[in-house]
């Protein structure tokens, strides 16, 4: 199930994100659920992020999407109940598929999707 969707309003690097005070919330700090900001206020590896993404810290640091909060959602447990019994026939329609589960309509590693997709997704959704 798609739990919400997000357009993105800019991407910056973490310390970017981390120094930004509309972001706050996005820091990770010692509390759950954490957040997803993964540095320090000098840009190094937050240790409350558990080791998770420490490996490709180099990389994942220089990249974070901030969401345009006005044309992003994250569903309610109500809308996600009922949208699910037809979510399967929704994806078939969507990717042109008969798989008989989402991983075999898109797979462990996700898909790309059109505009075309994203749109018919998106009012899916509404």
């Amino acid at each position: 199930m798609i739990f919400g969707y997000m357009k993105i309003d800019r991407i910056v690097s973490h310390l970017v994100a981390h120094n930004d005070a509309t972001l706050i919330g996005k820091r990770m700090s010692n509390r759950n659920p954490n957040g997803n900001i993964i540095v320090t206020a000098t840009g190094a590896y937050n240790r409350y992020d558990g080791g998770v993404h420490q490996k490709g810290f180099p990389k994942i640091r220089l990249l974070y999407a901030v969401g345009d909060t006005a044309n992003s959602k994250f569903l309610d447990e109500t809308k996600v109940r009922n949208l699910a019994p037809q979510f399967l026939a929704e994806l078939q329609r969507t990717f042109n598929s008969c798989g008989t589960g989402p991983f075999q309509i898109i797979s462990r590693y996700g898909r790309q999707l059109d505009a075309g997709q994203i749109q018919s997704l998106i009012s899916f959704l509404k």
